[in-house]
């Protein structure tokens, strides 16, 4: 009698279980999710055109075509879905590659005299070993090349490391032989990067493009902090660093992204091996480390691969449609500015899920995606922060730095407080608050600060009176 009323049991579970997860399969999807599920509109045919191709194959031997290794790895991982990494064990294809710490290469772009130290190095850079003097030539080929990032929805992270380090030997290159020419590289670093960001489909790319834009801002702040700012500089830096437009601050394509993935995460199965894991989470971290972020962020927002079922997925179309509502919700709130993202569980009612459901697939991961908000806001901050240090640089009628950082208008607000940039006369600096929102007195361990040289418009010298000359009559 036990085991019959075991077995009883045994059936009506799988039967319960078999009939939840096909009328789950049954239901129509969502609109949201629809939509959600779209991929991205490209315009480029020509995959040699796209800058994107040639990315992935920068580091390949100096007889092939970056853009083709680049196409050839990317429809490796297209074939073989859920794959991890991109293959750069392939000969020639990591010929290139550079092993060097970012901090080791060109070290005095940090340095307090930038452009000095640059032009101190100009012997060196000059004889550049044969990799970087390529690395340089197809760096400098890549930032007039279009760009469509091709990584929405493969989970493949590219190799960044080596673009970072040639964009600082692009630019050092660039001062260490004229002002001018460094200067015009740094703003042609910075418009490409920024398109980088504007297009970015992947969070991981939107993560790069911000710590390249970063890098050089630290530069261009250094530069517009000496006692006697270049001229040269100072006749290149109007509109040099605008704030984010909506397209770039919005995470509206990496929110999908990852949906799909999570989406797609158990049809696909496990076909990364453990070295093409590995590698996925040590770019990562690269990532995040550079950026500051977390070091668990990139798997924060990674879905878990959820319980199956005689091999089926126990993950229901109830539950994506609630993941759904949630990043809709996320994207809303990056495009208009928000500052705190929706939370799963304050979208109530998003979700009707029953005893059993709750059971065979629980709700229990939320995706964090604060650390990518709060640095996109950072970002935007430092522009604007950059455009003001040359604000400053401007005679003014104003006679104070506070009057003067709020009538340049809200654009150039402190996007934390919306408040217009504060400064510490003590300190010489202009800051925001940054995202704790309390005023630090332009700490740099809280606040994100810059040093501001502050130029006032000389006052209207006095009218002499003037003695009318006697004039003498001639005899």
């Amino acid at each position: 009698m036990k085991h019959l009323i075991i077995g009883v049991v045994v059936i009506w579970a799988i039967f319960q279980i078999s009939s939840f997860i096909w009328s789950s399969k049954g239901q129509s999807p969502s609109a949201t999710y629809t939509k959600l599920l779209e991929s991205p509109q490209y315009r480029l045919t020509n995959p040699y055109e796209n800058g994107y191709f040639y990315l992935l194959g920068f580091t390949a031997a100096a007889s092939l075509d970056p853009a083709k290794v680049g196409h050839e790895m990317w429809l490796e991982i297209s074939a073989a879905r859920g794959s991890n990494s991109f293959d750069y064990g392939k000969p020639g294809r990591a010929e290139l590659q550079i092993d060097t710490p970012l901090e080791e290469v060109i070290p005095v772009w940090n340095s307090e005299n930038p452009a000095n130290e640059f032009r101190h190095l100009q012997t060196r850079i000059q004889t550049l070993s044969g990799r970087d003097r390529t690395l340089l030539m197809r760096y400098e080929h890549w930032l007039a090349m279009p760009f469509e990032d091709m990584g929405f929805g493969h989970r493949a992270t590219p190799r960044f490391l080596d673009m970072q380090v040639a964009h600082r030997l692009y630019i050092a290159d660039g001062f260490s032989r004229q002002t001018g020419l460094g200067m015009q590289r740094l703003k042609q670093d910075l418009h490409m990067w920024r398109s980088v960001l504007r297009n970015a489909t992947t969070v991981s790319t939107k993560v790069i493009a911000q710590i390249v834009i970063v890098d050089d801002l630290r530069l261009l702040s250094n530069l517009l902090s000496q006692p006697t700012v270049d001229q040269t500089v100072l006749a290149m830096t109007p509109n040099i660093a605008p704030p984010f437009t909506t397209a770039e601050s919005s995470l509206h394509w990496p929110l999908r992204h990852q949906f799909i993935l999570g989406v797609h995460a158990d049809r696909i199965g496990e076909s990364s091996t453990e070295k093409q894991t590995e590698s996925l989470i040590a770019q990562e971290q690269w990532l995040a480390n550079m950026a500051h972020l977390p070091q668990e962020a990139f798997r924060r927002i990674s879905h878990p691969r959820t319980p199956s079922f005689l091999g089926i997925p126990l993950q229901t179309r109830e539950t994506w449609e609630m993941y759904a509502t949630y990043y809709d919700a996320v994207i809303q709130a990056t495009e208009t500015g928000q500052s705190a993202l929706p939370k799963i569980h304050a979208l109530g009612g998003t979700a009707r899920q029953g005893i059993f459901e709750s059971l065979v697939s629980p709700n229990s991961f939320e995706p964090d995606w604060d650390p990518f908000h709060q640095q996109l806001r950072e970002t935007d901050a430092r522009l604007r922060l950059a455009s003001l240090q040359v604000v400053l640089q401007r005679p003014s009628a104003q006679t104070t730095v506070p009057n003067r950082l709020a009538q340049v208008g809200s654009s150039y607000y402190d996007p934390f407080s919306g408040l217009p940039m504060l400064w510490s006369p003590t300190q010489q600096r202009i800051y925001s608050v940054g995202k704790d929102r309390y005023d630090d007195g332009g700490d740099l361990t809280f606040d994100i600060s810059v040093p501001a040289i502050v130029s006032h418009k000389p006052a209207p010298k006095e009218s002499q009176p003037t003695t009318p000359t006697k004039r003498t009559n001639p005899r």
